[in-house]
């Protein structure tokens, strides 16, 4: 410029042209055009101070600069803005505002940050960057502990509930729980998936293993900064696991324990129990014999007998997390089966027509039979010759098939030897025999015991024996059969009178058919012993035993020279029950090693007619007594976990137990096996709706006898009680406890928000904590039990009665908006439950016609409005509310920007059943002016 003015100088003219430069230059400065030329000044900045310490980065300000229509904002983590906080744009590290005063909308971590500002003209020139300005940011106000600290917790009679105080700027906090104090090894959570709470309390909703822990609080703010941890806690975890046990026999008749059952008084807490039976005092676990698995009843009986012994036995409780609790040590029992002098009742020696022969009589049809032993589905016979002077040698019986003999009959009768092989159609069984005959013309003695099924390690449990006339002394003398004879006019059959039993009386277990038009037909609860007279030409028998009178269906078959038939072990017997007759006969052979058979047994009705010679077949029913339930009732309402009792049957092996929610047993919820006469489910079923169960005993073969009749019960589960819940606080919701129950494993709440949504949540201890939380209003809740059932299947009681509480999330307080010249800025303290905020500029005070809106983590906002536009120059209305987790709004605080002065007014906006605070009116002064109120 200076230039151009020095090649027009001409001297003649020197005043002239100088005043005009002069002129100019003057006109260039009052329009603007040196401004625009020059840097603008760089602002100086006003807060906060060099060097500050906050705990969150506040509001930068600045002041003005003449010929600045906008500014430039820098805030980063390194002096020579490399690395700006938050990247580019509005309320990040960098963004261009028509404000004095910039702020953050996402917290930043801990560390030094630096900040400068610069001016902008109306057509974007920049100004000079501001001084360089440095913030440490360090949260680091830490949780107080305010309860669960040094506690000692007797769970679950106690809930354990940590406390601590809340940290401004904090919206959750991670609960470290540890058993060492450098919280390494957490008991809840893992150091990836941390457990987090919303509130400031946290009810442990699991159980622990009793012992030392520690534990401490970590804040954590709205982009998921961790602050500084709380200090470390303590608290002691007890769980008081004694309990009273107890042992019964199920069969007391013996004296001693024979079906033992245990029981023990419940441990609160338990969520099941594990019972040990063991041959050792020690408990060596190689002498361990019962029981697999764990139970959640209070009772047990031993599914698998027990080998004759003594036993030692404990029981301790399971907790819902899996930690054991004490053992509790029972008496100690002996168990023997059948300890009873003598141990096999009744042992006589019979004729064919049933006589009791005394002493040792000579026969050529030796016949044993004995009553019943309680618990025996088996019997072992054995013969041994008798030898003068010396008694019995039943060393030979171990290994001749002809003195030695199994059976589920309480009888025993010879075999014999059967050369003709296989009798009838193919359809028939193989015929019971033996390869040889016991000899004749030699003295015996015979001994008997019984078996019930094998033990738990498949081992035989017998009883001692018993020898017919006592130890050493013979039984009989087994004459040669007589001369056969020649066969009658009807030839080689058997008439309708020479069959003499089973019949009623002739045995135990057979009565007389009552009713009908068959007198004289024995109904027997037991396979029955068959005898008949001899027939005349006859040196052999076949006997079959059918289900149908054409014997097409049939159960056995067997040789015998003398005539009676006690079946052994083999084909179909033990028989199984009939709800229809048996057909038996006795077929007479003319060759005493089963040849010569002349006839083919059929029974003739009028429906049913004959042909030829038939043998004339008899009628028998075979029909077992049922076990007899004892507990629990027909009709019974069941509270506690279910034990089933039955009464003790003959001939049964085992027991099988069904258990169904409809009367025809189609698809059973519960079908077990057993030894004993007593189970206690180790599933929770159905409740509130009827419930059948049957019992039936198995004999050895396996055969399913006679079901019991069918019971009904309904079960009751058990119900928590809610403790009472005081209105909600300001910092959450308070912990929500409730009484034990009994046999559970967890339990259910279900939570109604006040928006309609409904959640379904799962703890194992009484005691809970809602970690997040959402929404304004009434929210109600309630609580069941669950239970375990068969696998990993569980089911629940029924919930609890409704509570409910309120829910608050209240407006902002000391909210203070700011307008100096161009600086535009709200403030306000931090809400406990807002993650964020919701901020509003309107150009009216229903907010209708908004300028600005905007969330932000922190507690200031400085809004980005030109306030030189027309639309922006009259009063300005602000509002701000906390944002809950689920980005739910609360209640507003409200106030105005204009005239000489800003007021905040009473809170405005949502207003959840009074949640809302009023706002005392606040006013900050302009610089030169007095304070207002409006």
């Amino acid at each position: 410029m200076f230039a151009a003015i020095a090649e027009t100088y001409d001297p003649r003219l020197m005043r002239k042209p100088l005043a005009l430069t002069l002129l100019a230059l003057a006109c260039l400065a009052t329009s603007g055009g040196v401004a625009e030329a020059r840097s603008l000044p760089a602002p100086a900045p006003t807060s906060p101070g060099n060097g500050a310490r906050v705990q969150q980065l506040p509001a930068i300000s600045w002041n003005a600069v003449r010929g600045a229509a906008a500014y430039e904002y820098q805030i980063a983590a390194d002096p020579r803005f490399n690395s700006l906080a938050l990247g580019r744009g509005s309320g990040r590290g960098t963004a261009q505002i028509h404000n004095l005063s910039a702020t953050l909308d996402k917290t930043v971590p801990n560390g030094t940050y630096y900040w400068r500002v610069r001016g902008l003209t109306a057509k974007g020139k920049v100004g000079a960057w501001s001084k360089v300005r440095k913030i440490v940011k360090a949260w680091n106000t830490a949780p107080q502990i305010t309860g669960g600290n040094g506690v000692t917790i007797s769970w679950p009679a106690q809930a354990l509930v940590l406390r601590w105080s809340s940290v401004p700027y904090a919206t959750k906090y991670i609960v470290s729980i540890a058993t060492d104090p450098g919280l390494s090894n957490l008991v809840v959570g893992t150091r990836t998936k941390p457990v987090e709470t919303q509130g400031v309390n946290f009810a442990l909703p699991v159980s622990l293993a009793p012992g030392a822990y520690y534990w401490a609080i970590t804040p954590v703010d709205a982009e998921g900064h961790r602050g500084a941890r709380s200090a470390l806690g303590t608290f002691q975890w007890s769980w008081p696991s004694t309990t009273a046990v107890s042992l019964a026999d199920l069969n007391p008749e013996a004296g001693v324990f024979d079906n033992p059952i245990f029981s023990w008084n419940p441990v609160p807490g338990a969520a099941r129990y594990e019972v040990e039976v063991n041959s050792d005092q020690n408990f060596a676990p190689g002498s361990k014999w019962c029981c697999a698995g764990t139970t959640i009843g209070t009772s047990l009986a031993p599914l698998a007998a027990l080998a004759n012994n003594r036993y030692y036995w404990r029981v301790r409780a399971i907790d819902p997390h899996g930690d054991a609790g004490a053992w509790n040590e029972g008496q100690s029992f002996e168990k023997a089966f059948d300890p009873t002098t003598p141990t096999i009742r009744g042992l006589t020696l019979r004729s064919a027509d049933g006589e009791a022969l005394g002493g040792a009589p000579e026969t050529d049809t030796p016949i044993l039979t004995w009553d019943p032993t309680p618990g025996a589905s088996l019997y072992e016979v054995q013969i041994g010759p008798y030898a003068s002077g010396l008694g019995c040698d039943f060393s030979k019986s171990a290994t001749s098939a002809a003195l030695h003999a199994t059976t589920a009959t309480t009888a025993w009768t010879p075999l014999a030897a059967n050369h003709a092989g296989h009798q009838g159609p193919g359809a028939w069984p193989t015929p019971q025999q033996q390869t040889l005959n016991v000899p004749a013309n030699l003295t015996y003695c015979a001994r008997v015991l019984a078996r019930t099924d094998n033990d738990a390690q498949h081992n035989q449990v017998i009883s001692a024996w018993t020898q017919l006339n006592g130890i050493n002394k013979p039984a009989f003398t087994f004459a040669a059969q007589p001369a056969p004879g020649t066969p009658g006019s009807e030839g080689l059959v058997t008439e309708a009178g020479d069959y003499i039993a089973p019949k009623a009386g002739f045995q135990p277990g057979c009565q007389e058919r009552a009713g009908g038009a068959t007198p004289g037909v024995a109904n027997c609860t037991l396979t029955p012993l068959f005898t008949w007279k001899r027939v005349a030409g006859a040196s052999g028998y076949f006997v079959v035993i059918a289900r149908d009178p054409r014997f097409t269906e049939v159960a056995d078959v067997g040789y015998t020279n003398v005539p009676a038939y006690a079946p052994r072990l083999g084909n179909e017997a033990p028989l199984s029950d009939e709800t229809t007759d048996y057909y038996w006969a006795a077929i007479p052979t003319s060759e005493s090693d089963g040849h010569g058979v002349f006839s083919f047994p059929c029974f003739t009705t009028p429906t049913n007619p004959c042909e030829g010679a038939n043998d004339n077949p008899q009628r028998f029913d075979k029909s077992s007594i049922p076990p007899q339930p004892r507990s629990p009732g027909s009709g019974a309402e069941v509270s506690t976990q279910p034990s089933f009792r039955w009464s003790l049957v003959d001939n049964a092996r085992n027991y099988q137990l069904q258990v169904a929610s409809d009367p025809s047993f189609g698809k059973p919820i519960e079908d077990i096996m057993t030894d004993g006469t007593a189970y206690t489910s180790n599933s929770t079923y159905p409740a509130d709706t009827a419930l059948y169960w049957r019992v039936r005993a198995n004999d050895w073969s396996g055969q399913g006898l006679n079901w019991s009749p069918t019971q009904t019960f309904v079960m009751r589960l058990p119900t928590p009680t809610l403790d009472p819940l005081g209105p909600t606080t300001l910092l959450g919701i308070p912990p929500i406890t409730w009484s034990y129950v009994q046999g559970a494993i967890g339990y259910e709440a279900h939570v109604e928000w006040p928006g309609g949504k409904g959640e379904d949540f799962t703890f194992e201890s009484p005691s809970a904590s809602v970690i997040s939380y959402y929404g304004t209003g009434i929210f109600h809740y309630q609580v069941r039990a669950a239970f375990p059932t068969s696998g990993s299947a569980k089911v629940s009681g029924p919930y609890s009665r409704k509570e409910s509480s309120l829910m608050l999330l209240s407006a902002p307080r000391n909210v203070r908006g700011i307008k100096t010249g161009s600086r535009l800025l709200i403030t306000w303290q931090p809400e406990p439950d807002a993650k964020q905020y919701e901020v509003q500029i309107g150009t009216t005070s229903g907010f209708t016609s908004l300028i600005e809106t905007h969330r932000v983590d922190g507690t200031t906002w400085a809004p980005n409005i030109d306030l030189s536009m027309k639309r922006n120059r009259g009063t300005l209305y602000w509002r701000v509310a906390p944002v809950d987790q689920r980005n739910g709004v609360g209640s507003f605080t409200s106030g105005t920007f204009g005239g000489r002065a800003s007021c905040s007014t009473k809170a405005r906006g949502k207003k959840a059943h009074g949640s809302a605070r009023k706002q005392k009116p606040r006013c900050v002064k302009k610089s030169g002016g007095k304070k207002r109120r409006r």
